[in-house]
């Protein structure tokens, strides 16, 4: 699972092919640039409100950042790791409640794919960190034991949590991003912001309306294989949506020929490796925390490998859609998610 706030390496390059519309009267065109949860997110609003919003977004995400970070005083995650196997319920922030309410869901119907309690899993390998290693067995049993979706409790009527075992911890790397792209389209609706792009960190990402010509937004999803970093798989076009993507190509070391990337299976403990080289998940606004399920299921679908991810997305509501690209560069779509695919590299080929 990925590492909460770490954003080393572009995961999705962002192409911006039209420029937001002008509009007319007092309207502005915004955008602002600011390191926060630890990556550069870029907040681009049109509308006569549009730095009043702008401003207040990143106040909010400033606000996220404290209480769902690994550490600080503000930490709910710090709070369950220093309680963890004591049997005290923590009090929790409503948005961290929230983000633990759907994780837990979506552990339960991918049987674990997906899991939050990865904490010691992240920590022991350390990658996109100078402390990257391969763990020993021994290494690896012990967190391993540390780890379970089953054995992080939550109290719906206290908005509170605890975690079952001594030495658990929480990792929201591969939700907290998407949780807070919503957060922020919000505040957009707030302030009547009907064009516009959230972007943090390049990996979660919601589009809000149009371009200037009345067109869907056009997204680069980064070729998986390429050694040139501004090489595309394809264009994504969407428009009032959330878009995530993962690849074992963004946080990864080697040793002894190997390659170690940061998305770790749960179940396993290791890093994924099922045939999966990038995943893309695309989740209509329409949709409740649309954000948030579609940074979640970039891990989840990855972790589950391109045939068995592309069957679960098939399984979820028509609004989600998928495509896997496995090592092969073949393109496992879901939901009718080739519609939505423009200037596909020749490099690729769909499967039927």
């Amino acid at each position: 699972m990925r590492r909460i706030w770490l954003a080393a390496g572009i995961v999705l390059l962002l192409v911006i092919l039209a420029v937001l519309p002008a509009g007319c009267g007092r309207a502005e065109n915004i955008q602002k640039t600011v390191m926060v949860m630890d990556t550069v997110a870029t907040l681009t609003a049109s509308g006569e409100r549009a730095d009043d919003a702008v401003r207040e977004s990143i106040e909010r995400l400033r606000e996220i950042e404290a209480m769902a970070s690994p550490k600080g005083e503000h930490s709910d995650l710090q709070k369950l790791a220093a309680a963890a196997g004591n049997g005290a319920w923590i009090p929790l922030h409503l948005e961290v409640f929230h983000m633990l309410e759907v994780s837990q869901e979506y552990s339960r119907i991918s049987n674990g794919a997906w899991d939050v309690t990865a904490g010691p899993l992240v920590e022991l390998w350390g990658i996109g960190t100078e402390q990257a290693k391969v763990p020993t067995a021994g290494e690896l049993a012990e967190a391993k034991a540390k780890v379970g979706w089953q054995k992080l409790e939550l109290d719906p009527e206290t908005k509170s949590a605890r975690l079952c075992e001594a030495g658990m911890s929480l990792d929201l790397g591969g939700i907290a991003k998407g949780f807070a792209a919503d957060e922020v389209r919000k505040i957009y609706e707030k302030y009547g912001i009907k064009n516009g792009l959230i972007n943090l960190g390049a990996s979660s990402i919601y589009a809000l309306g149009k371009n200037a010509k009345g067109e869907e937004w056009r997204l680069g999803i980064r070729h998986p294989r390429s050694g040139d970093t501004d090489a595309r798989l394809a264009v994504v076009a969407i428009s009032d949506a959330a878009l995530s993507t993962s690849g074992d190509y963004e946080r990864f070391f080697e040793r002894d020929g190997v390659r170690y990337h940061h998305i770790l299976d749960p179940r396993t403990g290791r890093p994924a490796d099922n045939g999966a080289a990038s995943d893309t998940i695309v989740v209509a606004g329409e949709l409740p925390d649309a954000g948030m399920i579609s940074d979640l299921l970039t891990t989840t679908v990855f972790v589950l490998g391109p045939e068995a991810g592309r069957a679960f997305l098939e399984q979820l509501p028509p609004e989600v859609r998928g495509m896997i690209c496995d090592r092969e560069l073949r393109l496992w779509t879901a939901h009718g998610c080739h519609e939505c695919l423009q200037q596909v590299h020749q490099d690729f080929a769909l499967v039927e």
